[in-house]
């Protein structure tokens, strides 16, 4: 709600801008001028203000849901049986329960805000764009289809980053047993082409 309401201010000193130009450039009205100016200082301040209490609301609850998830996840391995352990490596499950969690806490702390802002601006841009003027408002809406098609283009054949992103879980959980082994690679000089598994991986 405080990101709504913060990404709805962000877009006012746009508007003021224009009327400030405005008065600036074409009416020659330096007082009427100045008080836009200052109008947008204000407008800006409170903006960054709402937001700042938006993002610590969200980071204090994704530190706890954080936290929690840890926790829970420790819960559940101490109850796990001998098995558990023998058919799943020691660094998978790291990665589940300790990188899955940092992950979650970014997915809450800024996703979250950024996302509400990420929808809402572009639509208050196309308003004030027609509210500016109609060649103005066209253009914006042409720029968002070349932008979003752009975009499209950019992110690729969604097949390949899930390939892409299974091939980082095993070459994390490969890496970390080959770390904790180091000792025994030591002991009996083996290389690291010896691991078949996380050579693969690499």
């Amino acid at each position: 709600f405080m990101s709504v309401i913060s990404s709805a201010l962000s877009i006012l000193p746009y508007w003021y801008l224009y009327k400030f130009l405005n008065e600036f450039l074409l009416k020659k009205d330096f007082t009427q001028a100045k008080n836009y100016a200052i109008t947008i200082f204000i407008i800006m301040i409170v903006q960054s203000l709402i937001y700042f209490i938006s993002v610590g609301f969200t980071h204090l609850f994704a530190f706890r849901l954080e936290t929690n998830l840890r926790k829970y996840g420790i819960e559940g391995l101490s109850k796990a049986s001998f098995s558990f352990f023998d058919t799943h490596p020691s660094g998978k499950t790291r990665k589940i329960i300790d990188d899955n969690a940092t992950d979650t806490h970014m997915i809450v702390a800024h996703l979250i805000p950024d996302n509400a802002g990420a929808i809402l601006m572009p639509i208050l841009l196309l308003v004030l764009g027609f509210f500016v003027s109609l060649k103005v408002g066209i253009i914006l809406i042409i720029l968002s289809i070349v932008g979003g098609i752009s975009l499209s283009m950019m992110t690729g054949e969604k097949e390949f980053m899930k390939i892409y992103q299974e091939s980082l879980e095993t070459l994390s959980s490969e890496t970390v047993e080959y770390v904790r082994g180091i000792q025994v690679i030591k002991i009996f000089g083996i290389s690291v082409e010896s691991f078949k598994a996380l050579n693969t991986a690499i």
